[in-house]
């Protein structure tokens, strides 16, 4: 597990999947600090292949007790084919977080899905999760 105490990203890349129905997720789990500095980082990326479809799209942070944050959201129709899709969580002021997504299909422009600022209960490990669903 990384700490987000430092700028800098680290970025973890997973195999390529497919999701055809059902939720699929992108997650990964982070020490946090509850004062974290301007400028610290961490990212996760995979490949997935996606069915045509309207997904419903999220990020959420969990402490696995309850979500500190779920406000990035959003509705998006993708065509069906290989995408790189990404999450950052980043602090933009020293003592917040926010959590920034992309999802890009090689030719295309990305789409983005972004939370509000946030801070954290307490220090300690937390789960970093982006969903898409199919509606």
């Amino acid at each position: 597990m990384a700490a987000v105490t430092t700028a800098g990203i680290c970025a973890v890349m997973l195999a390529a999947t497919q999701a055809t129905a059902g939720t699929a997720t992108l997650n990964r789990q982070l020490q946090l600090t509850d004062s974290p500095t301007m400028g610290a980082s961490a990212s996760v990326s995979r490949t997935i292949y996606l069915a045509a479809d309207n997904y419903g799209w999220s990020v959420a942070t969990s402490d696995n007790v309850a979500y500190v944050d779920s406000l990035g959201n959003r509705s998006i129709y993708l065509a069906a084919g290989t995408y790189n899709w990404t999450c950052t969580i980043y602090s933009p002021a020293n003592g917040y977080y926010e959590n920034y997504c992309s999802i890009k299909k090689a030719g295309s422009d990305p789409a983005y899905v972004e939370s509000g600022r946030y801070t954290l209960p307490h220090s300690g490990t937390y789960n970093i999760t982006s969903y898409l669903t199919g509606l």
